[in-house]
């Protein structure tokens, strides 16, 4: 694929490199390409988008958007309304200047949306106004452009890449085990990452708890932090009722995170409801073999690696994966998992993407 013919000036927004490497991974491989980035440096409540913008010392081509929750802000409707209109005259605004604006869909709608109708009126007005839309998969191309109200020719399927290089790598599983203090017999089931209602860790444990022959001499492990201390004190209520069940409640740092897979044999991601997922892409970067529920988006980003999937809607579809787990060959299905890992490098995706920047306006 042929690198773009002149050097571009992207800005993305907002900056979340601190929470997640997605965007400095990005950011990285475009400036391979000949592609400039930039990001805003602060927060201004008048028109951030617009001013951010201004802010960049040369002609910035294309905004590059990612979340846009943090623009539209509020704990009520009445807020919450306000703001979304003056998101949308800050995009009004962008787009008079002649900067291309470019989104990537991340979520269908925030995470435990507060005012979802509302969220999504606005993202329908939203992608009336940029250029060009990625989505991670080709799976959720036309549910997206129908749930969205947009021309499915207006977006461009890229997908999320890997994080091989970020954590470090990965150590013996019985050192690693040795440093977590867990038992060094059984398999180790591993749930990392932001402990959220949505990611179905409730159901997982009771599911654990109501199968002892499958979990027998085995292992749950969850480890990550919430974002409340409520649900951080219902999932430790919950895990000391569970045999098996353990709990490391807080912030895994950088430095942990390859010892935890390292720990792991398998990686359970028992969503209620998700589109693109980090915690997928990071389980596959160590080659992990995952149990998740069957969406369009997971089995095309797992491709033949899919064999501990699931069917959500199956009461015992979850219980029929964990089971399985025990029996398949995980050696093999681990190199499965790091085959199609290997399609998420970074320099395929960042090609693509600026080939993507240099479609015209409109």
């Amino acid at each position: 694929m042929s690198q773009p013919t002149n050097s571009l000036r992207v800005l993305m927004m907002p900056d979340y490199r601190a929470d997640n490497p997605y965007q400095a991974l990005l950011a990285e491989a475009l400036q391979q390409q000949e592609t400039e980035v930039y990001f805003p440096v602060g927060y201004r409540r008048v028109f951030p988008i617009f001013r951010a913008l201004q802010d960049c010392a040369d002609s910035t081509q294309v905004l590059h958007l990612h979340w846009i929750s943090p623009y539209i802000k509020g704990t009520n409707w009445l807020q919450r309304s306000v703001y979304s209109i003056k998101f949308l005259l800050d995009i009004l605004i962008v787009r008079a200047t002649g900067v291309k604006i470019a989104w990537t869909i991340h979520n269908r709608l925030s995470h435990e949306a507060l005012f979802p109708q509302l969220e999504l009126w606005t993202i329908r007005q939203f992608v009336k106004l940029v250029d060009r839309i990625i989505v991670h998969h080709y799976a959720s191309l036309s549910e997206l452009a129908e749930l969205y109200r947009f021309d499915v020719g207006k977006a461009t399927v890229i997908p999320h890449g890997h994080y091989r290089t970020v954590y470090g790598k990965a150590i013996a599983p019985a050192e690693a085990r040795a440093i977590l203090g867990l038992p060094p017999t059984g398999k180790i089931y591993l749930s990392l990452g932001m402990l959220r209602p949505y990611k179905g860790i409730e159901r997982f444990l009771q599911t654990w708890q109501r199968n002892p022959e499958v979990a027998a001499n085995h292992t749950l492990l969850i480890a990550g932090k919430t974002l409340d201390d409520v649900y951080g004190q219902q999932l430790t209520k919950q895990v000391a009722g569970t045999k098996g069940a353990i709990l490391h409640l807080g912030f895994v740092k950088d430095h942990l995170i390859p010892i935890y897979f390292s720990a792991a044999d398998v990686v359970v991601l028992p969503f209620e409801n998700v589109l693109t997922s980090g915690s997928l892409i990071l389980a596959m970067s160590y080659g992990k073999p995952i149990i998740a529920p069957r969406s369009p988006g997971i089995s095309e980003t797992l491709g033949t690696a899919s064999e501990l999937l699931y069917d959500s809607q199956d009461e015992q579809g979850l219980v029929r994966a964990m089971q399985h787990s025990t029996v398949v060959d995980l050696a093999v299905l681990w190199q499965q998992v790091n085959q199609e890992c290997d399609r998420l490098g970074w320099e395929t995706i960042a090609e693509k993407t600026c080939l993507l920047y240099q479609f015209p306006i409109g």
